[in-house]
């Protein structure tokens, strides 16, 4: 038996509440002949209402209304932890929210005005990566981006290969490196960053909830946190695969590689062979031959080792 154990009755008080049980009659000095003395286990009983003393004996009173007593003042108890859990969080909250180096963004639209602050605020540097949950008639080229290009910003974006899948994306992205970008995809990315020079970040990400979509955004000034956020990117940076431009892509002196790089970064965003077919504008099954032939030349078995093979070699 340990329930006396659970509400934290230590054993030997459990063991002479029990004989007291059995042996109703038994006296004090019964009990102290066999187990010693006994005033501690007494004091831990009597303290929860299940052993009384009366003229020199011990009554057992009844274990129903004492264990009723006792629950009753763990149900105040645990009631008063809740409260305390409740006032202490908002001071918590109260206190994170007077740290000078985050400000949480309370809408989507309050997040899309900062990041339309984006282009013109950047000295020398953008890094940026979006998860690719947008949908292409969404994305949009954020006015004064050519023009920061041109003032000399370093643009760097990582970009989720869900934007890739999609003909209309895929062009603005273009449009983009074109433009003097620096862009690679990553399958996976795990939130939307965008990192001004090493002055402030806005991080945001759109979650599913019981109630629908909801967006969450906030901007991170010089800190720490801010620090974490570049080392996420620069090694994410590291394994993304470069997209080529297209103007690469159009030099008839390159030769056949640059579409062997191109069809190999389309198959490391995880494009599938519908799509990339759909860009090169020619049919499946060529783009499957082309692909073996790839896998051939590098003595790739899978298309696994195609990719590693490709890295290898500098193709990617």
């Amino acid at each position: 038996m340990e329930s006396l154990q659970a509400l934290g009755v230590s054993g030997p008080a459990e063991t002479l509440y029990l004989d007291l049980l059995q042996n109703p009659g038994s006296t004090p000095d019964a009990l102290t002949a066999r187990y010693g003395d006994i005033e501690a286990c007494l004091a831990e009983l009597t303290a929860l209402g299940l052993v009384e003393r009366a003229d020199g004996s011990l009554v057992v009173r009844p274990p129903r209304l004492a264990m009723d007593a006792v629950a009753e003042r763990h149900i105040s108890r645990a009631a008063l932890a809740r409260e305390s859990a409740d006032l202490l969080t908002e001071l918590w909250k109260t206190a994170a929210g007077k740290q000078d180096y985050l400000e949480v963004l309370p809408t989507y639209d309050a997040a899309q005005s900062v990041l339309n602050l984006v282009q013109t605020d950047a000295q020398v540097q953008v890094r940026a990566m979006t998860m690719g949950n947008i949908a292409a008639r969404e994305l949009r080229i954020v006015e004064g981006l050519f023009d920061a290009l041109r003032r000399g910003v370093r643009y760097d974006v990582i970009y989720g290969a869900h934007v890739l899948q999609d003909a209309g994306a895929l062009h603005l992205v273009q449009e983009c490196i074109d433009a003097g970008e620096q862009a690679r995809v990553f399958p996976h990315v795990p939130l939307n960053i965008t990192i001004v020079d090493e002055r402030w970040a806005l991080v945001g990400a759109r979650t599913e909830v019981r109630r629908g979509p909801e967006f969450v955004a906030l901007v991170v000034h010089d800190s720490p946190l801010l620090g974490g956020l570049e080392r996420i990117f620069e090694a994410l940076w590291r394994i993304a695969v470069p997209i080529t431009s297209r103007t690469e892509l159009n030099d008839v002196t390159a030769g056949p590689s640059l579409e062997a790089k191109r069809l190999l970064t389309y198959l490391s965003a995880g494009l599938t062979d519908e799509s990339i077919a759909r860009e090169f504008g020619v049919s499946e099954r060529t783009i499957a031959r082309r692909i073996g032939r790839l896998q051939e030349a590098l003595g790739a078995q899978t298309r696994f080792q195609l990719g590693v093979q490709a890295s290898r070699q500098g193709w990617l």
